[in-house]
């Protein structure tokens, strides 16, 4: 009833028939049993280890002074709040202040929302911090003659837009299939290699879109701080995009979830866009500040495709 034993794995050991065996016959026995009965604390740590030998991820729930070895040593160690003595509470790294074990799942899953929004904060402040330094860099190595984006523009970006963007990744809530995935490895990074990935395509096609709508702009031949002002809203509305696809790790973007799942994304893309509209228009502001003039539909076309 309470799936613990299934028809693969239907026997049980007992304290005895643990201690008679070696360290390596427990190892391959943690493996094919799901219930050890009448342990001993000193069963219970060899327990811990074996599985950790095996590259498991051990946790281990007590609440006597018996089970703190065994707390200590597992990866994550649960005591009880209400029953559980104070030694278990200290050898502890979660307590349960309800004694209910169905809060466990309830923390390992806000636990992965946890690390799994301060990755999607990454991915959306590292791409748009980067592209605002490298557009200025790449612009002049192409041929620009001045730089696409003027000090305040970076800055605006980096202080405003950045900020906005990625509060939305701090608030996201879970997503679906978020507690089928295994536990992540002891000592993994928080950038890895998957992330680092996207992070490195996020910033090139935001470099790449900025750089190039300058260019185009140029080509059509608008001004100097016209083409400033296509940088900035390239620049600013391709955040938004990048902040779209961040919102999700395991699942596809493309979904329904993308216009319901966090209202609080849209409140957001809302400030961004009334911000980079109203800059770009309100007389003295764009001009003497951003260094940027009004643009014309024809350059808003261009933001709209490359966003």
């Amino acid at each position: 009833m309470l799936g613990i034993v299934d028809e693969t794995y239907s026997d049980a050991l007992t304290g005895p028939e643990l201690d008679a065996m070696s360290d390596g016959d427990l190892r391959k026995a943690v493996l094919t049993h799901n219930v050890f009965a009448r342990a001993s604390p000193q069963n219970k740590i060899r327990i811990v280890k074996a599985l950790q030998a095996e590259g498991q991820i051990s946790g281990m729930t007590g609440d006597g002074v018996n089970d703190a070895p065994a707390l200590r040593a597992a990866d994550m160690g649960v005591a009880m709040g209400k029953e559980g003595t104070d030694v278990a509470r200290e050898a502890a790294e979660m307590i349960l202040a309800d004694d209910n074990f169905a809060t466990i799942v309830t923390a390992v899953r806000e636990g992965r929302v946890v690390w799994d929004n301060l990755r999607k904060i990454l991915l959306v402040n590292t791409p748009i911090n980067n592209a605002q330094g490298l557009s200025v860099l790449f612009g002049l190595l192409c041929g620009l003659s001045e730089e696409p984006l003027s000090s305040i523009q970076v800055l605006y970006s980096n202080l405003i837009c950045a900020v906005t963007l990625g509060f939305v990744c701090a608030i996201e809530p879970a997503e679906m299939g978020i507690m089928t995935m295994p536990p992540r490895r002891i000592g993994k990074r928080l950038i890895g290699r998957y992330l680092f990935l996207r992070i490195v395509i996020g910033t090139i096609c935001l470099v790449a879109c900025v750089v190039g709508s300058v260019f185009w702009a140029q080509s059509l031949g608008y001004n100097q701080k016209m083409m400033r002002a296509q940088a900035f809203n390239v620049l600013g509305f391709g955040a938004i995009s990048v902040t779209l696809s961040a919102r999700f790790a395991y699942n596809s973007s493309f979904n329904k979830r993308l216009f319901t799942g966090n209202p609080f994304c849209w409140y957001a893309i809302a400030i961004v866009s009334v911000l980079q509209v109203t800059l770009t228009y309100i007389p003295g502001l764009n001009n003497k500040v951003f260094s940027m003039e009004d643009m014309t539909g024809s350059q808003w076309g261009i933001v709209a495709l490359f966003m």
